[in-house]
């Protein structure tokens, strides 16, 4: 890297020129007197020693006492592992005090949606999203898109799958307890794709480019949890259930507790096992809003285009538990775990 990158670095990380230089003149000759650096640098001597003070206040440099004081850099890896703890604790500082501003006025959290340019971006988006969920990824999408997603998929078998696609037969690599696979019910799966992680990020895109148009390609990426519960409601409600049923989820041999953080996909769950079935849920009474966790069996469900809740016997009563944005019902679930 020239040194008149570095210089500009080095000011991107609130140095000033004469800063940034004096600390690199200091690594090329190690401890120096202030005449030295001024000489090498061709900082004006008038200035140097308060350029030097300022390093030494940030950090940069050490100060031998003796006659003539010498200056010492500091370690670069240390001092810019420093910096970097502190521009991440500021940027994390940053981020909770933007979002308690908004909920102030809003009562929820900020919705982030961005639109993705290129093809390949787009793909490295959805890869994302797969290896970072920790409950289930949603997925309705051609299958030449989904044979692109073949590694990321096949790392994953601690998250469930739900997969609709043009399936003429169900390839090999699809062939896992935690998938459950559907074939399209035809134009639905032309319309879009969507790729759904948890309640955590979301992709949308529409038709597939020829190569000729990737980089002109757009998608869609969201993160927010309400948004993100409307999406995955269309998952099911627009693809997956007008699709036929290819492979079942293989439920007794998943290694259990099994979390899910969305009703519909919970249920789709309990359609391949019985009832009632051990389960703890955590979220809010609709009423109250308070929070509260549920420790007891799921009894029953049920499932519409319009309505999903189950049945839950604890604490001595029934409680109908639905999913985020739950009015009807006792309980708004935000995390579902079956325990057995």
């Amino acid at each position: 890297m020239m040194e008149k990158e570095i210089i500009e670095k080095l000011q991107r990380l609130g140095l000033t020129k004469y800063e940034a230089l004096a600390y690199i003149t200091l690594l090329k000759l190690g401890p120096s007197k202030a005449t030295e650096i001024t000489r090498e640098s061709g900082i004006p001597h008038t200035r140097v020693y308060d350029v030097l003070s300022s390093l030494h206040r940030r950090g940069f440099v050490d100060v031998m006492q003796g006659t003539p004081r010498l200056y010492k850099p500091v370690n670069p890896e240390v001092i810019l592992e420093k910096i970097k703890d502190e521009f991440i604790k500021d940027i994390e500082d940053l981020k909770t005090a933007f979002l308690e501003l908004y909920r102030e006025v809003h009562g929820e959290d900020l919705p982030e949606i961005w639109t993705i340019q290129g093809f390949d971006n787009t793909l490295e988006r959805a890869g994302y999203v797969i290896r970072t969920a920790k409950h289930e990824v949603l997925i309705n999408t051609p299958l030449r898109f989904l044979k692109l997603l073949k590694g990321e998929i096949r790392a994953r078998k601690d998250v469930i799958f739900v997969i609709v696609s043009n399936f003429e037969e169900i390839p090999d690599w699809l062939e896992r307890d935690n998938i459950i696979l559907a074939r399209s019910g035809g134009a639905p799966w032309l319309m879009a794709s969507w790729i759904i992680g948890d309640l955590d990020y979301a992709l949308f895109f529409g038709a597939l480019p020829r190569d000729r148009r990737r980089e002109k390609f757009y998608s869609f990426w969201a993160k927010s949890p309400r948004v993100i519960q409307n999406y995955m409601h269309w998952f099911y409600t627009i693809y997956f259930d007008n699709s036929t049923l290819l492979k079942p989820l293989r439920y007794e041999s998943l290694p259990k507790p099994l979390s899910l953080v969305n009703i519909r996909t919970l249920i789709t769950t309990l359609k391949f096992t019985s009832l009632p079935r051990e389960a703890e849920v955590v979220g809010r009474l609709v009423e109250s809003r308070e929070p509260v966790t549920l420790r007891g069996e799921i009894t029953a469900y049920e499932y519409t285009p319009l309505t999903a809740s189950v049945s839950v016997r604890a604490d001595g009563r029934d409680w109908k538990v639905g999913g985020i944005g739950s009015y009807f019902e006792d309980v708004e679930g935000e995390k579902f775990i079956l325990l057995e």
